[in-house]
């Protein structure tokens, strides 16, 4: 399958032969409009904009009657409140483990990462490890916490998110160094400039770290064979 990048923390998975296309978090700070073209199931990790652009994922709703959505209940009841047909959403929690479109995806997490003790913490992010014909990657939404179980041989792509309130770039190398996978990809990535993705780059590579993945930054667009 490909793996594409379509800005901060939204990727889509087009599956092998022509099969269907995944898409987690399209958000308001990614190119939404080509993430959502064809997509047959949307996984969303928690309701923030920047994961879940409401009108957009609305508009694909309404535009192609065959997509299902899978999320967090709160999630959910803000698509409902906008029309949103409720026999296509479908509700997640941590542990399930779920057949979508010809994978196999398994629900993680449950806490957003902490921003400030003074404000007050989401109701529920999850994560989400997607496994396919062998190929297996993982997006952990807005937190740092690693699946559950790694699959023997690890993950082909361990997304990171590099950027935003609740970050912290020790914690996103700490991240990348725990959970075995053939390639880190960075994603949370909309507050970066140049600067400070080369910045990064440079402090999750493994020429600094030692690890043995390979670090792959994706320009919106672009994509990774998994």
């Amino acid at each position: 399958m490909q793996l594409i990048f379509h800005g901060h923390a939204c990727v889509s998975l087009a599956l092998p032969d022509g099969g269907d296309t995944l898409v987690i978090d399209p958000g308001a700070y990614s190119d939404t409009a080509t993430a959502l073209t064809g997509a047959a199931a949307v996984l969303i990790t928690h309701d923030h904009f920047d994961h879940m652009d409401l009108e957009a994922v609305l508009k694909h709703l309404e535009c192609s009657t065959d997509t299902h959505v899978w999320g967090p209940a709160s999630a959910l009841e803000d698509l409902t409140s906008g029309g949103a047909p409720t026999e296509r959403l479908h509700e997640v929690a941590p542990g399930d483990v779920l057949e979508i479109v010809g994978t196999q995806v398994t629900v993680g997490g449950g806490a957003h990462a902490e921003i400030h003790p003074e404000v007050p913490q989401l109701a529920m992010n999850v994560t989400y490890l997607v496994e396919v014909d062998g190929g297996r990657i993982y997006h952990p939404g807005d937190s740092y916490e690693a699946p559950a179980t790694v699959p023997d041989g690890g993950l082909d792509v361990l997304l990171v998110p590099v950027s935003g309130p609740w970050t912290k770039l020790a914690e996103a190398m700490d991240f990348a160094r725990s959970v075995p996978a053939g390639a880190v990809v960075p994603i949370h990535d909309a507050l970066l400039s140049e600067i400070g993705h080369t910045l990064t780059g440079r402090w999750l590579d493994t020429a600094r770290l030692g690890g043995k993945y390979t670090y792959s930054r994706l320009q919106v667009g672009e994509s990774t064979a998994v």
